[in-house]
């Protein structure tokens, strides 16, 4: 198995349960993602448990020969004001930390893509992503919009 990875942290001048509360939502995760990412794009058929864990969404990712690509998120792990891990029927996975910095909140986002056939995830990433620069597009988002 091969995996590509890409982490992205920033500061937030907010408390570690408004930042928490902000991208636990996942219409905040797409709202975040870069402008390319989005057009015909979007969250849709949300369920979100009491729990957090088994919190399921589906994600439009686009289109392909025609047909609508969807995938279904599901929260794998979910700590209250600490971290959660949403994973992709696509592939990836999303690892959402926080942590309590000075008068504010430290912000861990990481993508990482793994696949069985040596190299693909190489590719997915170079041809979907732009890697660290989408993260670091989205934190700074998050950070924009919580922060206002």
């Amino acid at each position: 198995m091969t995996t590509t990875r890409h982490s992205e942290s920033i500061h937030i001048d907010a408390p570690v349960e408004r930042v928490f509360d902000h991208v636990k939502d996942p219409a905040h995760f797409y709202e975040a993602m870069p402008d390319r990412m989005r057009p015909g794009r979007g969250v849709r058929a949300v369920h979100m448990t009491p729990a957090g864990v088994g919190s399921t969404y589906e994600w439009v990712a686009g289109h392909i020969a025609g047909f609508q690509l969807v995938g279904v998120i599901t929260r794998e792990e979910y700590v209250v004001n600490e971290r959660f891990v949403d994973r992709s029927s696509t592939g990836p996975e999303w690892t959402w930390t926080v942590e309590p910095e000075g008068d504010g909140t430290r912000l861990t986002l990481t993508f990482e893509y793994s696949t069985k056939i040596p190299g693909i995830d190489k590719l997915i990433d170079a041809i979907s992503w732009r890697g660290d620069a989408d993260l670091e597009t989205m934190v700074a988002t998050i950070k924009e919009t919580v922060e206002t």
